[in-house]
C-alpha cells in the first residue's frame, strides 16, 4: 500500500516525558518512546463529577469545556494544569449538538436533543471568559439533532445537516452571524438547500469553498452562490461512526481531506481513503486500513502532523471495545498501536489536543463505559528527547504578515493547530497550518501568515516542531 504523506517537513516524532498536572500519572506497561502512556482515569472534583463528557472543546485560555449526558445538559470547564473544574450547565438538552468557536473565542453551540431522535429549536453562545451562555436567534431553523456548524472565512458560521423537531431530514442551510460590537446576540438566516445527513464532514478549503464528506456522498458548497456541486461518493461504506480528519498540507493549506473506519449495529470497517478536492476529475484514494474495524474512534491531529485515533468499538455503539490507541505518521504505510486506556471510548465519547502536546480524552455513555471519568495521553514524541522552547512569541498575527518567534531551536518547524471542538468522530473546528519560515537567524526564526482560507481568523496554538518530531508547548496566538 502507498505511503500516505501529509504535509511538508514530515517528522518522526519525539520529546522527554510529561503528564499533564491535576491528573494522576499511571506507569506505562511498554516503552512510552514508542507506545505513549496514558494516566490513570480521573474525575475532576465537585459538582462537575457528574458529567460524561460527550461533547469536549478547548478554550482559548487552554481549558476545556466538556457537556453532556443528563436532562437538561450538564458541563464544566476543566483546568488541566490546576486540575480543577467549574460547573458550567447548558441552558437546554444541547448533547448531540454542533459547536465551534468564533473569531473572538466565544463557542457557538447549535441544535441538541429532543424525544425519539429529533431536533431542538436551540442555539447558544458560551463566553469562556465569564462561563455564561447567551441564547440566539432561532426564526429560521427547523431544529437540529447532529448539526455541522462549520466556522468560515469571514467569520460567519455555516449550519447544515441534522434533523428537525419532527424528526425529518434538515435540508435547510443556514448562516449565523456572530453578535456585532457591543452585543451578545447575532442573527441567523436561510440561505439555501442541503444534501442532508447527520454531522456531515466539512472544511473550509484554500479557495474559500467548503468541502463536505458523509458516508454515502461528498460535495463542495460554493458560499459566493450557496450552491453544491456532486463530487463522487467513497469507495468505502462507511456507514456511521466514521473518523474525518482534514490532512495537514503545504503552508499553501490542505485540500484532502480522509475517512477512517465507521460502522453500525450490522457491522464495522477498517477501510480508510481521502479525497484531494484540488485534483480533476475528483476521486477517492486508499489509506493504510486500520489494524481491525472501528467505529466512534475519535480523530486529533498531533502537531506533528501524524493523526491519533482515540477508542472506538468493533460492534454497535459500545460492542467489542478497542483500547489501544492508533498514530499514522507521515510517510508512513500502517498505523502504529500505541498504549491502550483503562475506560472504553465507544459512543459518545471525545478527544481533543492541549497546548502542552496531550490529548484530553472523555465520554461514553454506555453501561461500563468511560462515564464520568476522564484520562490524558501523552504520545510517544513527548518520551523521545529535548523540547523545543519559544521563548517570545506575539500574540496576535495578520493574514499575510509575517511575525518572529523567539528560539534556541531555530531549525525547527513551526505550526499552528486550531482548537478542537468534538463529540461524535467529529472535529468541527480541527486544523493543522504549516507557516513557511522566510528567514532564520541566531536568536529565531521569521514566519509567514497565510490567507484566511488557510487560518481562518481567532484563536491558534502556535507550536515549534524539531526535526525529529518533537513539539514545544504552545503559546496562544491570535490570528487575523
Amino acid at each position: 500500500m502507498a505511503a500516505l504523506v501529509l504535509a511538508a517537513g514530515t517528522a518522526t516524532l519525539g520529546a522527554g516525558p510529561v503528564s499533564a498536572s491535576g491528573a494522576p500519572a499511571t506507569a506505562p506497561l511498554g516503552d512510552p518512546s514508542v507506545e505513549g502512556s496514558w494516566t490513570s482515569p480521573f474525575t475532576p472534583a465537585g459538582p462537575a463529577s457528574r458529567v460524561i463528557g460527550v461533547h469536549t472543546v478547548l478554550l482559548y485560555n487552554g481549558k476545556v469545556l466538556t457537556f453532556g449526558n443528563l436532562t437538561p445538559t450538564v458541563g464544566y470547564v476543566y483546568d488541566p494544569v490546576t486540575g480543577t473544574a467549574t460547573e458550567t450547565d447548558p441552558p437546554a438538552d444541547v448533547e448531540c449538538g454542533g459547536m465551534t468557536a468564533l473569531e473572538d473565542g466565544r463557542i457557538l453551540v447549535v441544535g441538541g436533543r429532543g424525544l425519539k431522535n429529533t431536533g431542538i429549536n436551540n442555539i447558544t453562545l458560551f463566553d469562556p471568559a465569564t462561563l455564561t451562555w447567551t441564547a440566539q436567534p432561532t426564526a429560521s431553523s427547523r431544529g437540529r439533532y447532529y448539526p455541522t456548524v462549520t466556522r468560515l472565512p469571514d467569520g460567519e458560521v455555516l449550519i447544515s445537516g441534522g434533523n428537525t423537531t419532527t424528526g425529518a431530514n434538515n435540508t435547510d442551510v443556514d448562516v449565523y452571524t456572530p453578535p456585532p460590537a457591543g452585543s451578545n446576540v447575532g442573527t441567523i438566516r436561510n440561505v439555501g438547500q442541503h444534501l442532508g445527513g447527520l454531522y456531515p464532514r466539512q472544511w473550509v478549503l484554500p479557495n474559500g469553498t467548503v468541502l463536505e464528506e458523509t458516508s454515502r456522498k461528498s460535495a463542495i458548497l460554493d458560499p459566493a452562490t450557496w450552491t453544491w456541486t456532486t463530487l463522487p461518493a467513497p469507495i468505502t461504506r462507511h456507514k456511521s461512526g466514521f473518523s474525518a480528519y482534514l490532512l495537514p498540507g503545504p503552508p499553501s493549506g490542505s485540500t484532502v481531506a480522509a475517512m477512517v473506519g465507521g460502522g453500525d449495529g450490522t457491522g464495522t470497517t477498517a477501510g480508510a481513503e481521502s479525497m484531494d478536492a484540488a485534483v480533476s476529475p475528483v476521486s477517492w484514494n486508499r489509506l493504510p486500513s486500520l489494524p481491525q474495524s472501528r467505529a466512534h474512534m475519535s480523530p486529533v491531529i498531533l502537531p506533528d502532523g501524524s493523526l491519533l485515533g482515540v477508542g472506538g468499538n468493533s460492534l454497535g455503539n459500545f460492542q467489542q471495545p478497542q483500547y489501544s490507541a492508533l498514530q499514522l505518521v507521515p510517510g508512513s504505510s500502517s498505523w502504529t498501536t500505541l498504549a491502550s486506556q483503562v475506560d472504553r471510548r465507544g459512543y459518545h465519547s471525545s478527544a481533543v489536543l492541549l497546548p502542552d502536546g496531550t490529548v484530553f480524552s472523555a465520554g461514553d455513555t454506555g453501561a461500563g463505559g468511560g462515564g464520568i471519568a476522564d484520562e490524558i495521553f501523552s504520545p510517544p514524541y513527548l518520551f523521545q528527547g529535548a523540547r523545543p522552547t519559544v521563548t517570545a512569541a506575539p500574540s496576535q498575527a495578520d493574514h499575510g504578515a509575517s511575525f518572529t518567534i523567539t528560539t534556541p531551536d531555530v531549525n525547527s518547524r513551526a505550526v499552528l493547530m486550531s482548537p478542537g471542538a468534538a463529540t461524535h468522530t467529529t472535529d468541527f473546528s480541527g486544523r493543522h497550518v504549516e507557516l513557511a519560515v522566510t528567514d532564520r537567524s541566531d536568536t529565531g526564526m521569521t514566519v509567514a501568515v497565510p490567507s484566511d482560507t488557510v487560518a481562518l481568523t481567532g484563536y491558534y496554538m502556535l507550536f515549534l516542531v524539531s526535526s525529529t518530531g518533537v513539539p514545544s508547548v504552545a503559546s496562544w496566538i491570535h490570528i487575523g
